[in-house]
C-alpha cells in the first residue's frame, strides 16, 4: 500500500518553463503545469500553457499521442498535415498522433494556448526516432533536426 500523499495542486509560482516547444529567445514559451516535474504526476495526460508572441511560431514537431489546444487569448493558425486551420479565442483543436504540426501567431497580441496531451510512452514505442517523446524539426529545441 502506498502511504505517500500525492500532490493535487500547484501555485502559479510553481509553474515551470522549458517544456519542449520553448525557444531560447522566449518568443515561444512552453510552461509546465500538470507534469511530473511540477509534482503533478498524472498517469495518462499532461497539461501546459504555450504562449507565442506576434509573428512567431512553435517549431514544427510531432509526438505519438493525441493533443488538444484551447485558445485562451489571441488568434493564430494551426499548420497540420499540410493544411492550415484557424485558431481563435475560445476555440479548440485536436491534433492526432504522429502528424507534423506547428502553431503560428497571426495576431498582434500573444497567442495563449492551454495544451493537454496524452502521456507519451517512448519506451513502449521502440521505433520512435528520438529519445524524447517529441520529434522537433526546427527551432532551437534540444532534438531539433540540424
Amino acid at each position: 500500500m502506498n502511504l505517500v500523499k500525492q500532490r493535487t495542486t500547484i501555485t502559479p509560482q510553481e509553474i515551470l518553463d522549458g517544456a519542449p516547444m520553448q525557444q531560447t529567445d522566449k518568443a515561444v514559451r512552453d510552461l509546465k503545469l500538470v507534469y511530473p516535474d511540477t509534482g503533478l504526476d498524472a498517469r495518462t495526460l499532461c497539461m501546459g500553457l504555450v504562449e507565442i508572441d506576434p509573428g512567431h511560431a512553435s517549431p514544427m514537431h510531432r509526438h505519438n499521442c493525441e493533443e488538444v489546444y484551447y485558445v485562451l487569448s489571441g488568434n493564430g493558425a494551426l499548420e497540420i498535415d499540410g493544411e492550415t486551420h484557424p485558431l481563435v479565442e475560445g476555440g479548440a483543436s485536436l491534433q492526432r498522433p504522429n502528424l507534423k504540426h506547428r502553431v503560428v501567431n497571426t495576431g498582434d497580441v500573444p497567442l495563449r494556448l492551454l495544451v493537454i496531451g496524452g502521456i507519451m510512452m517512448v519506451p513502449l514505442w521502440p521505433q520512435w526516432p528520438t529519445n524524447s517523446p517529441y520529434e522537433v524539426f526546427e527551432g532551437d529545441t534540444a532534438n531539433a533536426a540540424e
